[in-house]
């Protein structure tokens, strides 16, 4: 079902305010039961306005011959986003002024994007891939663009909330916009969409929010509308962007980079068997994280994504190159973190002196197994009532699950108390 709804989107032009965002956000509000918050197009919230709303029936251009070179109904990347109406006929030496290619991607319509963060910006432009550009050999061409762009139009976001058995929320978030962009938009609402879905048929111990909408403007609305009390349940984040474009898996930390949710991301990413890669704040792909981890909320965010791949802003960012296997590694991977964060415990040992490990069939050889071994040892040690099995396992470097794995056996022969934190 869900892979539908990427073949539904992925080529159309969702641009932050816009008929086809929009439309994406409700398909998933739909089948999440979700929220809609709205704003409106040119409000102010904190320091920044809300795009325009941007709707094209037409764009082309055209070559004295007849000969179509570029139409937007093909791909929405051959216009500028917030490309103004235009009807001429020009010389390429002056149609040059309002084209983008990329040199060294020749065969690729690159992805003009800056025009929807310019709210008061009234240009228009195609792009081409560069071989096209060059083999434009007429001396004459007619350029047509049939749009609106005004303040008339409306941002929609999705608010998925999970209530738990406590008010503590862990907030997830991705966004939506990005004209004809697969992994860089829909792969990782296509993720945590299918987290979310079955998340809602659990019951958990913490609460969980997804928040789904146009990058940046999404998150800054979503936090706008929180009440004082609703902000301060949220204590961490977790962004995802750019997931299945084939590089290996990674995460960049929060800014204070040593909280709770930085730890247990990399945590899971260590012992996942994975190679990944770790970065520091924003520096993997700067995103949403600016606002939930920027001035004036500092929750601490973590991004999970991937480094650029070749096909990024641009026409090759489609459907066919997604790595639907990683998105189900990611999809594990998130699970993993959700299990952590609902399963750690404070072990409370109810025997002294070490254990006999035979008489309880936990044992692993000093030879071959000396890690796990050394862990053993010091996993009873550290037990003192108030380290829960997560800050064991920090302190020690060791694998969560293997660490909790121990204490449930010994729960299990009654060796154990367990308190939830």
């Amino acid at each position: 079902m869900l892979e539908t709804l990427i073949k539904k989107h992925c080529n159309t032009s969702r641009t932050p305010v816009s008929d086809e965002s929009n439309s994406l956000v409700l398909d998933i509000a739909n089948i999440l039961n979700a929220h809609i918050i709205k704003a409106k197009s040119m409000q102010e919230v904190f320091t920044w306005i809300i795009p325009k709303y941007w709707h094209v029936r037409e764009g082309y251009i055209k070559s004295k011959s007849g000969k179509v070179i570029a139409d937007f109904h093909n791909n929405p990347l051959h216009l500028w986003t917030h490309s103004i109406s235009v009807s001429a006929t020009m010389s390429k030496e002056e149609l040059s002024k309002h084209i983008v290619y990329d040199i060294n991607r020749p065969t690729v319509i690159p992805y003009h994007y800056a025009n929807g963060f310019r709210y008061d910006r009234l240009e228009w432009g195609f792009c081409l891939p560069y071989e096209v550009w060059l083999s434009m050999d007429e001396d004459e061409y007619t350029v047509y663009i049939d749009s609106d762009l005004n303040d008339k139009g409306e941002m929609l976001v999705g608010d998925c909330f999970i209530q738990g058995d406590y008010k503590d929320t862990f907030l997830f978030s991705a966004h939506s916009c990005h004209p004809a962009q697969c992994v860089d938009g829909l792969t990782n609402l296509y993720v945590l969409t299918k987290v979310f879905k079955a998340l809602q048929d659990r019951k958990t111990k913490y609460s969980y929010r997804f928040v789904f909408g146009p990058e940046y403007y999404a998150a800054c609305v979503f936090l706008a509308g929180l009440s004082e009390d609703e902000l301060g349940n949220i204590k961490s984040a977790l962004y995802m962007d750019l997931v299945g474009g084939g590089r290996d898996i990674a995460f960049s930390s929060s800014f204070q980079g040593n909280q709770f949710i930085d730890l247990v991301v990399e945590n899971v990413y260590r012992y996942s068997g994975k190679q990944y890669k770790k970065f520091g704040y924003r520096e993997l792909i700067g995103n949403d994280e600016m606002f939930y981890n920027g001035p004036g909320f500092n929750i601490p965010t973590v991004t999970l994504g991937e480094e650029l791949a070749h096909t990024y802003h641009t026409s090759d960012d489609n459907y066919d190159n997604i790595d639907f296997n990683r998105l189900k590694e990611y999809e594990e991977l998130i699970f993993k973190i959700i299990d952590v964060i609902e399963s750690d415990y404070i072990p409370i040992l109810k025997y002294k002196g070490p254990l006999y490990q035979y008489r309880y069939n936990i044992y692993f050889d000093f030879q071959s197994d000396n890690t796990k071994y050394r862990h053993l040892e010091a996993i009873q040690i550290l037990a003192d009532g108030k380290r829960s099995c997560f800050d064991i396992a920090s302190m020690l470097d060791a694998d969560f699950f293997f660490v909790r794995g121990i204490f449930d056996k010994l729960y299990q022969h009654n060796l154990v108390d367990i308190k939830y934190k």
